[in-house]
């Protein structure tokens, strides 16, 4: 239940104010006159929640909009974010690369929010391209003290492809089905394997895909940020079929970081938490998961 006693204030960040967001205040908490600094006072963290993909800020079925509410309503200021480019955010003339552009406005609403408001320290929220560069902001800034990454880069893995061949067969019981799905499984495992030898590149994927890291770097900074003390919660929707379709397949990738990384997975969720129900499920987890690593 969100306070009706919270208030969102409009922003414009950054020395040139290129940068548009929304910030939720806690309730009793009157905005802060712009230009006033603050001690760090409190141990709070502030939240700053990430486009996603290219989605403005309200996020996908204003999904953001309720976050930030929610847990404005427990104390924690909620900033939702256009990043230069995306909404009513522009562009920074020096940006190199989406990638890099996307840290350094992240970096500014840090440094915005611990001056405006006196937040030191942030837990920051993405969903798909938001998870991505929550975790490059991590991994490049020392005041981020939690990531929820919703739907980062999936990996299918021996038993995943086991248990989704497993359920195709549950559902198409007809023996020529599983037989047609067999051949065409060797079939791109005979193409694959013949471009490696002929020295060709393979096919790229489709266009618009996001592509994985591959998984020894990616376990590489997931374990410099858990032994940073940054706290994480990895959390997957139902729509990746091998690519993630078990509650703990995270950790048969990584299984040294079971114990240091919390997750979470909504098997009966699309990528957009469309259904009202589900989406309230997701922002009571990633409100007690707050509540509970970062207070």
């Amino acid at each position: 239940m969100v306070d009706p006693s919270v208030r969102d204030e409009v922003l414009t960040l950054g020395e040139d104010g290129r940068l548009v967001a929304i910030v939720s205040h806690p309730s009793g908490d009157p905005p802060v006159a712009h230009g006033t600094t603050l001690s760090p006072g409190t141990t709070a963290p502030g939240l700053i929640i990430l486009n996603a993909g290219v989605l403005h800020r309200v996020g996908p079925h204003r999904l953001h909009v309720v976050l930030a509410r929610r847990l404005a309503s427990e104390g924690i200021s909620g900033l939702r974010l256009d990043l230069g480019g995306i909404g009513d955010s522009t562009a920074s003339p020096d940006a190199t690369s989406f990638r890099d552009s996307a840290v350094a406005d992240t970096r500014i609403a840090m440094t915005e929010m611990t001056r405006r408001f006196g937040v030191s320290r942030f837990v920051l929220f993405g969903i798909c391209a938001g998870a991505d560069n929550a975790l490059a902001t991590a991994l490049a800034d020392d005041r981020v003290a939690g990531i929820i990454l919703v739907d980062p880069p999936t990996h299918p893995t021996r038993r995943s492809r086991l248990r989704s061949w497993y359920t195709r067969i549950a559902k198409r019981r007809r023996p020529q089905d599983v037989v047609r799905r067999g051949l065409n499984a060797v079939q791109r495992r005979l193409q694959s394997a013949i471009a490696q030898l002929a020295g060709r590149p393979e096919a790229p994927p489709p266009s618009g895909k996001r592509e994985a890291p591959p998984l020894p770097a990616y376990c590489d900074q997931l374990t410099r940020l858990a032994d940073r003390g940054v706290r994480i919660l990895a959390i997957f929707s139902g729509i990746h079929g091998a690519g993630y379709n078990h509650p703990d397949q995270l950790f048969e990738w990584f299984p040294a970081l079971r114990g240091r990384i919390d997750h979470a997975y909504f098997a009966h969720a699309n990528h957009t938490f469309t259904e009202l129900s589900v989406q309230a499920e997701l922002v009571d987890t990633v409100t007690r998961w707050v509540a509970n690593r970062l207070r």
